[in-house]
């Protein structure tokens, strides 16, 4: 519970103390407007507003929140994980809507994604971590470190068998929805089977699509 506070305000039947003059009565408590959130709540608005396509940031302050106040949660991974995925998607809704390219979003979600692999070596997520960087570094043009990164990917499908793919990138139209599991190991080899017959982002992107649809469920 957070410290009482005991403000002056008018128009309250709490008074105050003006000059010499003092007004004998006992203490009011006055909690603290602030909601004290549970780890589960914080994980919920955040996970709420992210759901939504928003890209106000509201997710990722929720997000940190919970990792600042309660880094030892069950929630924590979650939370870790979902802070650098809102970051990779950000950056593709803003391109899509705006036409703005944010650079940033993917410096955020590099950190983010990284830590999680470095806090959780064997978590739930780690090859959904790798999955979304290999993304990041392809996007940018980095093809030989997003083969790195979906190679990695394959072999932590060994402990993390299934990928969850909402799209392969954030797109406004329902067409490209999957929202199922993938194969860890099979999604691997057809990310880099994907980039061997396509030399361009957006032929990739087409071709997962279109393997992701009839093979994630």
């Amino acid at each position: 519970m957070s410290t009482p506070k005991y403000p002056c305000r008018s128009g309250r039947a709490l008074k105050c103390l003006l000059g010499t003059t003092f007004l004998l009565m006992p203490l009011i408590y006055l909690p603290d407007k602030r909601e004290v959130q549970s780890p589960s709540k914080l994980l919920k608005d955040g996970s709420r507003y992210q759901a939504a396509d928003d890209t106000s940031d509201r997710a990722a302050d929720l997000y940190r929140e919970l990792l600042r106040k309660y880094p030892k949660s069950v929630e924590a991974e979650s939370a870790q994980f979902f802070l650098g995925s809102y970051y990779q998607v950000k950056f593709f809704i803003l391109e899509q809507r705006s036409k703005v390219q944010d650079w940033n979003s993917f410096n955020l979600a590099e950190d983010e994604l990284y830590r999680y692999i470095g806090k959780y070596p064997k978590g739930a997520y780690l090859a959904d971590a790798y999955n979304r960087l290999a993304i990041v570094a392809l996007r940018r043009g980095y093809a030989s470190n997003a083969r790195s990164l979906w190679s990695k990917m394959k072999a932590a499908g060994v402990t993390d068998r299934k990928v969850y793919v909402a799209k392969v990138t954030w797109s406004p139209t329902t067409d490209d929805q999957i929202k199922g599991y993938c194969d860890t190991k099979l999604l691997a080899d057809a990310s880099l089977e994907a980039m061997d017959k396509n030399n361009n982002f957006n032929g990739v992107v087409y071709a997962l699509t279109n393997w992701a649809k009839s093979r994630c469920r």
